[in-house]
């Protein structure tokens, strides 16, 4: 008696697969942008999903934007289930080890499902990651090198920023009219680890500033390179933290400084 061959589970063509990694991308530039951790797995084969999502669960503050804030509950993977189901996101949710902690495992089943959820997760980003979004677009239209903006219990922390990224911030927002200031502080010649009083000034003048046009009063905490890691690392000025509403102002006022006839949909306000 001749038993008949079993299935044999194939490769995706390269065209799907080439999908598949695009819509990864997509997964997890959402899921980033919403605060949340995700780390996404390619389906090799044709009886794999498309994209599995592992998401981290420690602190419980990963999925609440998803599960309409059921969370913290025993078992998350029954209420996010139930939520893709209505978005017609076809996936398996469950429960899996992650070290010593618990991570949500979504097996998406295709690439239109992860579009679908794509679209769920912008839907329900926060106010504050929005927010955050539209400084860091604004940030990066400008030419800063680097940022270091999160969001931390629905408000925007704006921390680090380079010293010479900061003086950029500061000649955009008042057209050219600081330009005095700087040279009298000779900043461009002290980037060393000698020139922390000149980062604690920028501090102040920048803080200044950024205060007037987003209409809140920031807290610019100088951070200057210390002799050792001067070589490594330029001095840093953190503008401490805003409301969603007074990042978007600043947003606006940047993007409206950078290019005058851009139109934003936040005015800042009169001070």
């Amino acid at each position: 008696m001749t038993t008949a061959p079993a299935d044999v589970d194939t490769p995706v063509d390269r065209a799907s697969l080439e999908a598949r990694r695009a819509v990864a991308r997509e997964l997890q530039t959402a899921f980033r942008d919403s605060g949340v951790h995700a780390m996404p797995k390619i389906g090799m084969t044709t009886a794999a999903p498309a994209v599995s999502l592992t998401i981290p669960l420690s602190g419980w503050e990963t999925l609440p934007f998803l599960v309409d804030g059921q969370l913290p509950v025993a078992n998350p993977a029954a209420p996010l289930q139930h939520l893709l189901g209505q978005h017609n996101v076809h996936a398996k949710v469950m429960l899996v080890e992650f070290g010593p902690e618990t991570a949500a495992e979504v097996a998406v089943a295709t690439c239109g499902d992860a579009r679908r959820l794509v679209a769920l997760v912008v839907e329900r980003r926060s106010e504050a990651h929005n927010a955050a979004l539209r400084l860091r677009a604004a940030f990066t239209k400008i030419g800063f090198t680097e940022d270091h903006i999160y969001v931390i219990d629905g408000a925007v922390q704006i921390g680090d920023i380079n010293a010479p990224d900061a003086v950029t911030l500061l000649e955009i927002l008042t057209d050219g009219n600081s330009s005095a200031a700087l040279n009298e502080l000779g900043l461009c010649d002290r980037w060393d680890g000698e020139g922390w009083r000149e980062v604690e000034k920028l501090a102040q003048l920048v803080g200044r500033v950024v205060s007037k046009v987003c209409g809140q009063d920031l807290e610019s905490v100088p951070n200057p390179a210390c002799h050792t890691c001067a070589s490594s690392r330029p001095h840093r000025i953190s503008l401490g933290t805003a409301s969603p509403q007074h990042v978007l102002l600043l947003a606006s006022a940047i993007t409206a400084a950078d290019d005058p006839g851009a139109c934003g949909d936040v005015v800042p306000p009169d001070m």
